[in-house]
């Protein structure tokens, strides 16, 4: 039971560290940008209004030092899950606006808590999962 709590402990700490260390884009609302990444793709994401409400995402794959990227199209999914409140939203597909950029417009973010974006990419002959932990204050 005690490596569980130190084990919760330290997941939120990490979230915290990395809500208040991320980077802002250039938006005058402001925004969040988190970064995780997969054996090939460094993977970006930016949400542009990090509070309750509708919100842009917007998600950048950068292929990795020495990882060629294909002419494949790649598909990306973004959807968000809170739950400690078991709230979901279904998966948005996002539209490629230019390259290795997709976006989604408008993703609804009902209530403050703990979110967890979770994007996928099919492509390449690959799938990828990626979850991104944002705690909405507001």
């Amino acid at each position: 039971m005690g490596a569980v709590l130190l084990a919760t402990v330290l997941f939120t700490l990490l979230a915290l560290r990395l809500t208040m260390s991320s980077s802002t884009t250039g938006s005058s609302s402001g925004g969040t940008t988190l970064t995780g990444g997969t054996a090939h793709d460094v993977v970006t994401l930016t949400i542009a209004s990090p509070k309750t409400g509708t919100t842009a995402v917007e998600v950048r794959l950068t292929p990795r030092e020495g990882i060629r990227a294909t002419g494949s199209a790649t598909a990306v999914t973004v959807s968000a899950v809170l739950p400690t409140a078991g709230h979901a939203l279904p998966d948005y597909t996002a539209v490629r606006t230019a390259n290795n950029r997709y976006q989604v417009a408008s993703l609804p973010l009902m209530m403050t808590g703990r979110w967890e974006f979770l994007v996928d990419t099919d492509g390449q002959g690959r799938h990828d999962h990626l979850v991104f932990p944002l705690t909405l204050t507001r």
